[in-house]
């Protein structure tokens, strides 16, 4: 790698295991920043959410979620607002909005979660099935693999990301490809944007 050109690999199987903010289930944090803080201006994670139940309340963030697994899942808000979002949809909703977790299988479904606080940075989630090619915007973009193998090319080398691994890039104007062999692979392309002043 490239002083210019930051690409980091981040298998699954370093991702931190971590309870949820309200105890009632667990996350698998792919990154945050700060690194290493309670307290982050963004993360990126992975739930698995069995039951029913209530989610965890960011005050003064913003949120998206997709449903990677299983058949989806309802925010009932308490303002009786509802988000539904089956596989590979998008729901993203203001995080201290009050809301109840609704499956819409019999089964547990897996999310990709983005939390951005407002104050400090914006984010944008772009899902992909390959073949693909794209440029990195932003501050710092994540490629993360959300089914069947796949293969991410940059000018400074080839990838190969297993389901839930990602690959972190901390500059913008990176050319990728992304091929797998898998017809039903799909990729979630993650821009956080920081701001300024």
């Amino acid at each position: 790698m490239t002083p210019t050109m930051p690409i980091h690999h981040l298998p699954a199987a370093g991702h931190a295991d971590m309870a949820w903010k309200n105890g009632l289930g667990r996350t698998a944090e792919i990154a945050r920043a700060p690194a290493g803080e309670k307290a982050f201006d963004w993360r990126l994670s992975i739930a698995t959410i069995a039951a029913d139940g209530p989610f965890s309340a960011f005050d003064g963030c913003d949120r998206s979620l997709i449903p990677i697994a299983g058949a989806g899942l309802a925010l009932d808000f308490a303002d009786g607002t509802v988000l539904s979002g089956g596989l590979f949809e998008t729901l993203v909703f203001a995080g201290e909005r009050a809301c109840r977790g609704r499956l819409l299988g019999p089964g547990p479904t897996r999310d990709l979660n983005v939390i951005t606080r407002r104050e400090a940075a914006s984010h944008a989630v772009v899902l992909t099935a390959p073949p693909a090619a794209l440029t990195t915007a932003g501050d710092t973009c994540f490629v993360v693999a959300l089914g069947g193998m796949l293969a991410v090319t940059a000018e400074t080398g080839c990838w190969r990301l297993d389901a839930d691994d990602a690959l972190r890039i901390d500059a913008p104007g990176v050319g990728l490809r992304l091929t797998a062999d898998d017809p039903a692979a799909r990729a979630a392309v993650v821009t956080i944007r920081m701001r300024t002043g």
